[in-house]
This record gives structure tokens, C-alpha cells and sequence, in this order.
């Protein structure tokens, strides 16, 4: 982060692991035992920060990760760190390390003490709890702004991208958040484009803004939207192609795929017989995936695959874009031409 300060002097731009690191530093200087003969250690690699000191703690471990509890060996300098803003109020420097690693989804802290050496260290891993793919792809989404998620905000961004849809249910069990802040934590995601929100009411639910269903989107924001990102869509055209492996239409026409699905989007329950028969209509001359089947009819992607999707293409009914990979990530789904729509 690039050093800056604001007109009262304070350092701006900085992260809560900046502050973290901050507050082991001075946690380091206040509880050493500056009469020792061994000097205070501060190491940087390249995904680990380690501190140690001379002295061991004053107080029982466990009682440092519950924070509230401190024991100063030189109260003068805490007292002095205080002064500066650091460390403002006794037993809260260690659970704001704690926090900052659990929002960035790192290994936890480890605290140990050697009695031979009389020594405390203190190990800040930087190595993310998330697999790496999945950790790119959201660094993909959110640029720069990685490092600034919360706890909660990478809990759904991971969820989302794991799981490929995701309610306010499905976050609670994950997170000891409340529902409301779970949904406004969903609103905002939602705001900064990151996630993108399906259905309405107990049947919401949100997916990652993915390469399979930025296609759709792009389309529903219009060609300058910045989400339009697929390499394989034409933003230009504006006009469906039924030779076209790919949708390439207009906002325009999409909504009038949406009016022909009206009296599936209208309802919450419809027929199994009525629900197939829209998908076939829906689907005529072009691939729809399931994401994009999704938005137009007002469905989960779950149910739409596992009641009806995969059922249609065993009978015949739907033809796969790639009938060689049927778990392609750009599996799409259209109309065989001798199905016309209302045949079951």
C-alpha cells in the first residue's frame, strides 16, 4: 500500500492487517524482558510474519485468544503506545490480530512459549484457509478491493463461488452473523456487482457473476455494462442468431423471452407438464445454459437441472451444445427440431 497521509497526519489506505501487524509489533516491545540477553526478533518471509521475544506470558494462553485480559511486563510503554494510538484499550491488540486474519481467511495465529529459552513467539501465516482457484476467481471479480472484504464478505464470495448459488439459509450456517446483516452484507455484494441476485422473497438466492451467466447479464445491462466480459459474446449484434451456439440478443429480446415465460415468472408453483413445456418454447432455435434458463423462467438452476434438464435431454426433448462433455461449464441447452413447443 502506498504510504499517504490526510490532513491530520494519519496514514491512510491501510488494511486491518496493517494494523495488526502494528499491534504484534508493539505487543512484542511491551511484554519483553528488555533486561534479557536475547533480543527481540522480528522476521518477514514471504507468506509469514514471526515475532519473538524474551519473557514469556504473564498471562495463561488461552486467555490471550479470548482477549480482554492483559498483564503488562512495561506498563510505561504501553502506556506510551496508547499515547500513539496503538493498543488503545488493555487486552485488545490480540484479537484485532485475530480478526484480521480471520477476515482474510489465513491460517489462525499461533502463540507459543519456549520455557528453555524463555521466550514468546508469536507466527502470523499468511496462507489463505481458501483453495487457490477459488481465491483467484474472486480476485478476478473484485480486483483490488480483495483485500478490503470482511470476514462475512469472502464467507458468501466463497460460498457463492463453491456451491455456484447460495441463499441467506444457506450463509447461516457458515456464519454467526444475524440474517438482517447477512442481508445486507448480500445487498451490497450485490451493489458492487459481485454477486448477482435471482428470484424474489424466501426463493432469492445468488450466484458469482461467472463466465456462464455474465453472458445473460451483459445482456440485461446493455452492450456499455461493464459485466459484459464473456469472450465469446458479440455485444454488437442485436439480433438472435438460431445458428448461433451462443445467445447473442438484445435486452430487447430478452425481455420478450421473459413475457413468453410470464406465466411461469408469475407464479410460484406451476405443473410439471406446464414448466416442461415453457423450456421447450423458451429453448427453440438457440442454446440457453442454465443459468441463462434460470433468469428467463424465475427458477433455481438446481431445480431446473435436476427435475427437468437432465430428464428432457434422456427423452429427446433438449439437445446439449456439447453432447461429448455433458459437465462443460458452458453446457447449453435447445429445442430438437422436431419438438415443437407444447408437444410434451
Amino acid at each position: 500500500m502506498p504510504f499517504q497521509l490526510d490532513h491530520d497526519a494519519i496514514r491512510q489506505g491501510e488494511t486491518h492487517v496493517h494494523e495488526a501487524l502494528r499491534e504484534a509489533l508493539a505487543n512484542s516491545l511491551i511484554h519483553a524482558d528488555h533486561l534479557s540477553t536475547r533480543s527481540i526478533k522480528i522476521v518477514k518471509l514471504k507468506d509469514l510474519f514471526y515475532f519473538s521475544n524474551p519473557g514469556r506470558l504473564r498471562i495463561p494462553v488461552e486467555r490471550l485468544y479470548e482477549g480482554g485480559y492483559s498483564d503488562p511486563r512495561n506498563p510505561t510503554l504501553q502506556k506510551m503506545f496508547q499515547i500513539l494510538g496503538i493498543g488503545d484499550k488493555a487486552g485488545s491488540g490480540f484479537p484485532k490480530i485475530l480478526r484480521a486474519w480471520r477476515e482474510q481467511q489465513w491460517l489462525l495465529p499461533l502463540v507459543s512459549e519456549k520455557p528453555d529459552l524463555d521466550l514468546t513467539t508469536v507466527a502470523l501465516p499468511m496462507v489463505s484457509l481458501i483453495p487457490e482457484k477459488v481465491e483467484k476467481e474472486l480476485r478476478g471479480i473484485v480486483g483490488s478491493n480483495y483485500c478490503y472484504l470482511s470476514e462475512l464478505d469472502r464467507i458468501i464470495l466463497v460460498l457463492a463461488c463453491s456451491l455456484g448459488e447460495i441463499s441467506n439459509s444457506d450463509i447461516q450456517c457458515y456464519s454467526p452473523e444475524h440474517p438482517r446483516d447477512i442481508s445486507d452484507c448480500l445487498k451490497q455484494l450485490v451493489g458492487n456487482g459481485w454477486l448477482q441476485k435471482y428470484g424474489h422473497g424466501r426463493g432469492t438466492y445468488y450466484s458469482l457473476p461467472d463466465a456462464e451467466s455474465s453472458n445473460l447479464f451483459s445482456l440485461l445491462q446493455g452492450p456499455e455494462s461493464s459485466l459484459s466480459n464473456c469472450d465469446h459474446l458479440a455485444t454488437s449484434s442485436d439480433h438472435l442468431t438460431a445458428s448461433s451456439d451462443h445467445l447473442m440478443a438484445s435486452s430487447d429480446h430478452l425481455e420478450k423471452l421473459k413475457a413468453i415465460a410470464k406465466p411461469v415468472r408469475e407464479k410460484g408453483k406451476v405443473s410439471s407438464e406446464v414448466m416442461r413445456k415453457m423450456i421447450l418454447e423458451v429453448c427453440q432455435g438457440v442454446f440457453l445454459t442454465n443459468q441463462q434458463l434460470a433468469e428467463v423462467l424465475d427458477r433455481s438452476t438446481h431445480t431446473l437441472r435436476t427435475a427437468y434438464l437432465k430428464d428432457m435431454v434422456k427423452e429427446g426433448l433438449l439437445e446439449l451444445r456439447y453432447p461429448d462433455k455433458p459437465t462443460h461449464q458452458d453446457q447449453a441447452y435447445r429445442t430438437r427440431e422436431k419438438v415443437r413447443a407444447g408437444e410434451d
